[in-house]
């Protein structure tokens, strides 16, 4: 009896280590998704601009009742940049609950080089 219960909990063990590691649980790909990186690296991908150079570019925004994109604020060494920035933020839904209206958020944005 004893090796029937042991060797039950074994089998147990394994099957359930191989279905969570079988595939990502959906709290991690929940979380990825639900990032405000993920939402706004999806929101700025095929920008079609040419960079010369890596840089930083800094958004300021707050939210709308809403939670829409308010921009306040786009600070970086190219204006074009800047204006890309501002145009593709401005008045999209980030989902979420955690988002505070009328707090000014900061954003850095990382832009690299045409390669």
């Amino acid at each position: 009896m004893k090796r029937c219960k042991s060797f039950l909990a074994a089998v147990v063990m394994t099957l359930s280590t191989v279905a969570f590691a079988g595939s990502p649980s959906s709290f991690e790909f929940e979380a990825k998704t639900g990032s405000i990186s993920y939402q706004i690296e999806r929101m700025l991908s095929d920008s079609g601009l040419v960079i010369e150079e890596d840089f930083t570019a800094t958004v300021f925004f707050e939210m709308t009742g809403s939670r829409k994109i308010k921009v306040l604020l786009v600070e970086s060494p190219n204006e074009e940049v800047n204006a890309f920035l501002k145009k593709r933020l401005t008045n999209q839904k980030l989902h979420g609950d955690s988002w505070k209206s009328e707090k000014v958020y900061e954003l850095p944005v990382r832009v690299q080089a045409t390669r």
